[in-house]
């Protein structure tokens, strides 16, 4: 059976593994917005269905990234709490 400090160091680095996930999807994020814009600026004028679906795919991309990243983030805080619960 893992001692307490032992249980402690494996959420913590769970808990930092989390921030550092976290921080690759908002760089995910990032990088969709970017998709958004050049697909928007190549729509600009046109009305082809197959851009307006590229279009709403990327944007439906971009809010389940942004989802992930905000379930990751309750992970982290929820293994920290649990750190500090154990004293």
């Amino acid at each position: 059976m893992a001692s307490i400090e032992q249980v402690k160091a494996a959420l913590a680095q769970a808990a930092d593994q989390s921030n550092t996930t976290t921080n690759q999807i908002r760089a995910a994020i990032e990088s969709t917005e970017q998709v958004l814009v050049r697909l928007r600026t190549v729509a600009a004028g046109t009305g082809h269905p197959t851009l307006g679906e590229a279009i709403a795919r990327a944007e439906q991309s971009k809010q389940r990234l942004v989802e992930a990243a905000t379930i990751m983030q309750g992970s982290s805080q929820a293994a920290r709490q649990y750190m500090s619960v154990l004293g």
